[in-house]
C-alpha cells in the first residue's frame, strides 16, 4: 500500500516521469531506438539487433510503459502522450547528444510519431513498420467497412475476461493466436488501456502533417491489422521526405521482416532512401 501511495504521489501528483526498462543496449555510434508493439517487449527486436551489429551504431530497445520489465501504473490512461513522454525521458537519459533513428513496430510506430512531433530535436529519421493508422485515410467505403470491423474486434478484446490459462476458452485462445500478443495478468490493464487510448484514439495522422524529418513507412501485404492500399496517400501534404514500402509479411517482426528493416535503417544511417520493395 505504501509503494502504491508513493507511486501516485511521486508520478501522478508531482508529475515525475517513469523510467523505462532497457532490455537491449549495444554498440557505439549513431543511436537507433526501437519501440515494440502493443502486448510485446523490447526483445522482439533480436533479429534486427543481430543484423545491425556490424554497423557503427548504438542500438537501444525499450520496454514500453506497462509492458515487459517497465513500470505498470494502475492509474495511467496509457494514451499516446503517456507512452511518448516515457520514451522521451528514456531517450534523454541515454545522454546520446544527437538525434536518433527511431524505429517503431505497430503501436510503437504511433508512439514514435508522437515522440517526433513533441520533440523533433530527438529524432533524425523515422522507420515505421506496420503502423495501424486508422485516421486521415481517404473517404472510401471499403476503408470505412474495415475500420468498423477493427473497432468491433477491438471492442470484443476489451470486454474479454481472460483466464490466462492453457485451457482458456476458445475465444481467448483464438484472440491470442490471431494477434500474437504476449499478455499476462500484470500487463492486461496496460494492454487494454493502450488499445483504447493509443490505437483506437490515435494522433498520428495529424502529427505526421507537422513533421519534417525523413521517414520510411513499411506495410505487410498479409497484415490483418492495417488498412491496405497506398499508405503514402496518408502522408500527402506533410513536409517530410516519405518513402513507402510493402513486404510480404503478417503483423509480426519475423527474420525476413527484420532483414528488410535492417536495410532501411542502414540506408537511414547514410541519409539515403532504399526503394526496393519485396
Amino acid at each position: 500500500m505504501i509503494n502504491r501511495t508513493f507511486d501516485r504521489l511521486w508520478h501522478r501528483t508531482l508529475g515525475r516521469p517513469y523510467y523505462l526498462a532497457r532490455p537491449i543496449d549495444t554498440g557505439l555510434g549513431q543511436p537507433i531506438v526501437l519501440l515494440h508493439g502493443i502486448g510485446r517487449t523490447g526483445k522482439v527486436w533480436k533479429h534486427v539487433v543481430a543484423g545491425l551489429q556490424s554497423l557503427p551504431c548504438r542500438v537501444v530497445a525499450f520496454d514500453l510503459l506497462g509492458f515487459g520489465s517497465s513500470p505498470k501504473p494502475d492509474w495511467l490512461d496509457y494514451s499516446t502522450d503517456d507512452h511518448a513522454r516515457a520514451v522521451i525521458t528514456a531517450i534523454e537519459r541515454l545522454g546520446i547528444g544527437q538525434p536518433a533513428i527511431l524505429v517503431g513496430h505497430s503501436m510503437g510506430g504511433l508512439v514514435a510519431v508522437r515522440v517526433a512531433c513533441l520533440r523533433p530535436d530527438l529524432v533524425k529519421h523515422l522507420v515505421l513498420f506496420e503502423m495501424p493508422l486508422y485516421e486521415g485515410l481517404p473517404q472510401k467505403r471499403r476503408y470505412r467497412l474495415q475500420l468498423n470491423l477493427y473497432a468491433r474486434f477491438y471492442q470484443q478484446i476489451m470486454h474479454m475476461k481472460p483466464t490466462f490459462d492453457k485451457n482458456a476458452p476458445l475465444t481467448e485462445r483464438l484472440a491470442r493466436r490471431i494477434t500474437g500478443f504476449e499478455v499476462d495478468r500484470s500487463t492486461w490493464r496496460p494492454f487494454i488501456k493502450s488499445l483504447e487510448h493509443t490505437i483506437m484514439h490515435q494522433t498520428a495522422a495529424a502529427d505526421i502533417q507537422k513533421l519534417t524529418m525523413p521517414m520510411d513507412v513499411i506495410y505487410g501485404t498479409y497484415d490483418m491489422f492495417v488498412i491496405r492500399g497506398k499508405p503514402q496517400r496518408v502522408f500527402d501534404g506533410s513536409g517530410n521526405n516519405v518513402t513507402a514500402h510493402t513486404i510480404r509479411e503478417r503483423h509480426t517482426i519475423s527474420k525476413r521482416g527484420s532483414w528488410f528493416l535492417v536495410a532501411r535503417i542502414e540506408a537511414a544511417l547514410g541519409d539515403g532512401f532504399g526503394a526496393d520493395d519485396d
